[in-house]
């Protein structure tokens, strides 16, 4: 009898939880639905009842801004992918709660959700009052409720949740100072994959200056993205869509080289590492190659001691280094620092896209950290380099992509050390590199110099 009281009162207790959590949910004005009954919704449950949808945005005008300022760039990365664009100008989060309660959501099955809303709840005044519609923390309930939906939709979909965009020119603005509490929030419940399915993701310091400025160039409105802005927005988040909707370019498939040469070279560094005790990774192409010549002093200088071993291979792209990567026998090494140089030879074929060659990168070192979990990876941006017409302009564009596709893995740093290369006129010269693409001693002696306390510190 004792255990059926206890049990009834469990019972009890649990729905009286349920009650006011549901009144609390009730009385907070993010988390009520919101009739958004108009042609757009319609078009949008239209779309939906069509099925085949791999790529789904949800948000605000910010989103649906990629049909008007942002059209171009979305064409450029989302054109062939199946995305659909579930976004109303205006819309707070209580808006898009009813219009998914009122769409016919199991008409699709995503591979990515993309959501970025909340900018509306403190940007609107409740009726007849100067009060925000939200506070920032009823906002990220409102954010919450949104997700948890879409859990229950697409529980093995990938959800990509963006940290609301800043506003406001200045830091101290009263709008930009509401969406840094709510991002803050955000945090307190999704970072570091705290939620199953959930990446919490942040492109804010893409938008501002290092002052914390929202410049006119990209924010005209101190709003809405220009197509610069829109811009920065596909390029950031890229390797997280390009990963969920198993995109692969030919720059991310592992590939061997069919020469002699490069399989003797594999299969004599291969039985290095069988042997153990091995302390630095110096992975890349032609210029890490170099060490064993034109840098063979500055190597026993700055690595003789080190436990270091050279994996560069002449005239290896990306492809090439992920086919070795896998192909290593790497168990009897546990190496504490690797750093990575590879993407200058990805940009001889005139049809390969910048984003391409930084996603090849950014596989190689998801690779490392799959290997070694607890290893330090250094990701050198490609070194400069004029030996042919437009490839600086070529390679610029790729190291400008490096930063933030590697921006979401633990324990890597982005070095740009191209400047010690260069004159005091910022021109590289053949007296550092006498083709102005591999390094001689002088170069190899500025590298060296370049990384030297980092890898003090991550091997000792």
């Amino acid at each position: 009898m004792k255990k059926i009281f206890l049990r009834t009162h469990a019972i009890l207790l649990s729905l009286c939880v349920t009650l006011v959590s549901s009144f609390a949910m009730a009385q907070n004005p993010a988390t009520s639905l919101e009739n958004r009954d108009i042609a757009r919704y319609q078009e949008q449950k239209q779309r939906m009842e069509q099925g085949d949808v791999d790529l789904l945005w949800v948000g605000d005008s910010i989103t649906h801004f990629w049909e008007g300022t942002g059209k171009d760039v979305w064409n450029k990365f989302y054109g062939a992918r199946k995305a659909m664009n579930f976004a109303i100008s205006g819309d707070r989060t209580g808006h898009v709660l009813w219009r998914m309660a009122n769409s016919p959501m199991e008409k699709i099955s995503p591979k990515m959700t993309v959501v970025m809303i909340g900018t509306n709840n403190i940007g609107h005044k409740k009726p007849n009052s100067d009060q925000m519609h939200s506070t920032p923390e009823e906002t990220v309930e409102g954010v919450k409720a949104i997700v948890d939906q879409l859990k229950s939709y697409y529980p093995e979909t990938k959800i990509l949740l963006l940290e609301v965009f800043p506003r406001d020119e200045k830091p101290d603005g009263t709008y930009r100072k509401a969406v840094n509490a709510i991002n803050e929030g955000l945090r307190k419940i999704y970072a570091d994959g705290a939620v199953e399915n959930v990446q919490l993701f942040s492109i804010n310091d893409l938008l501002l200056t290092k002052d914390g400025i929202l410049t006119k160039e990209i924010m005209p409105d101190s709003l809405h993205p220009s197509a610069a802005g829109y811009e920065i927005w596909a390029n950031a988040i890229e390797p997280m869509v390009a990963e969920a909707l198993g995109d692969s370019p030919v720059d991310c498939n592992p590939t061997p080289v069919d020469a002699d040469w490069w399989r003797d070279r594999f299969s004599q560094k291969n039985e290095i590492l069988k042997q153990g005790d091995v302390d630095i990774l110096m992975i890349g192409d032609s210029i890490t190659h170099g060490w064993e010549g034109a840098g063979a002093e500055q190597w026993q200088k700055y690595y003789g001691d080190k436990k270091a071993i050279n994996l560069g291979h002449g005239g290896d792209q990306t492809q090439h280094v992920l086919w070795r990567l896998e192909n290593y026998d790497f168990s009897k090494v546990n190496p504490k620092a690797a750093v990575l140089l590879i993407g200058v030879n990805n940009t001889w074929g005139n049809d390969r896209a910048p984003k391409d060659i930084a996603l090849g990168q950014r596989k190689i070192v998801k690779k490392l950290r799959e290997l070694f979990p607890n290893m330090k990876i250094f990701v050198l941006k490609i070194f400069p380099c004029t030996n042919r017409e437009g490839e600086q302009d070529q390679i610029d564009r790729i190291n400008a992509l490096t930063s933030y596709y590697m921006a979401d893995i633990e324990n890597v740093e982005v070095l740009d050390i191209g400047k010690v290369f260069l004159n005091k006129d910022g021109v590289l010269t053949k007296d550092v590199m006498p083709d102005l693409l591999h390094p001689n001693g002088v170069g190899y002696e500025s590298w060296g110099a370049a990384l030297y306390f980092k890898l003090e510190d991550a091997t000792r």
